[in-house]
């Protein structure tokens, strides 16, 4: 990933991220986390604009879109292995050291994360866009924000464990500051997860068009 690619997908997941956990609350009045996040991805937006104005050749006027699709990345199919041990561990924690509703509690927060974490496959999978377009620069800031909300959702299950069977009291304090440091970061999952489906969406249906396109071409006149 070169530089301007970088400094645009840092900038995306913080605007996003810090937008998002100002706009729902989930970080919690005074915390300035998302102020934050929020102030750095605006930064690496600049950062991103100012290189891609200095640097030799990437000038609006020279970049074009390429015949090229993008691959699955090797990369995110590594992240999503590595997700789906953090869910394995939270899964069984959940439902061997939770009790009562705190083990409801666990398993609702493990959902968000599976369900999250699967729209990272099929994301990385079926969304190919045109190398060099508008929507091929969209495509990791939105893996990144959907697995930073699977890992965040993932850790509130594994932090849920450790509240008392009424969910209510600490029953193991550790667990339970886990649980409430990631909460704040948890709504990326909510946030991205309708983004991700409307994405997919979008794609099968301009793969719909796309056959229909063909077939008619090959129809004889």
């Amino acid at each position: 990933m070169s530089k301007v690619n970088l400094l645009f997908a840092i900038g995306v997941v913080g605007c996003v991220a810090g937008g998002g956990l100002l706009l729902t609350g989930a970080a919690g009045v005074g915390t300035p986390i998302p102020w934050i996040v929020l102030v750095v991805g605006l930064i690496s937006l600049a950062g991103a604009n100012a290189v891609r104005r200095h640097a030799p050749g990437t000038s609006p006027e020279r970049v074009e879109a390429s015949d090229v699709t993008i691959e699955p990345g090797r990369t995110w199919t590594i992240a999503a292995v590595a997700g789906a041990v953090v869910g394995v561990v939270a899964l069984l924690l959940a439902l061997v050291v939770g009790q009562g509703e705190a083990r409801s509690h666990g398993v609702f927060h493990w959902l968000f994360g599976a369900v999250a974490l699967g729209l990272v496959v099929a994301v990385d999978h079926w969304w190919r866009p045109r190398v060099g377009t508008f929507a091929a620069s969209w495509r990791s800031p939105a893996l990144a924000l959907l697995l930073a909300g699977a890992a965040a959702a993932f850790l509130e299950s594994i932090g849920a464990a450790g509240y008392d069977q009424f969910n209510a009291g600490a029953r193991t304090e550790w667990l339970t500051t886990l649980h409430n440091a990631s909460a704040p970061f948890g709504a990326l999952a909510v946030l991205m997860i309708p983004i991700a489906v409307g994405v997919l969406a979008s794609v099968a249906v301009g793969r719909v068009r796309t056959h229909r396109t063909a077939d008619e071409a090959r129809r004889p006149s």
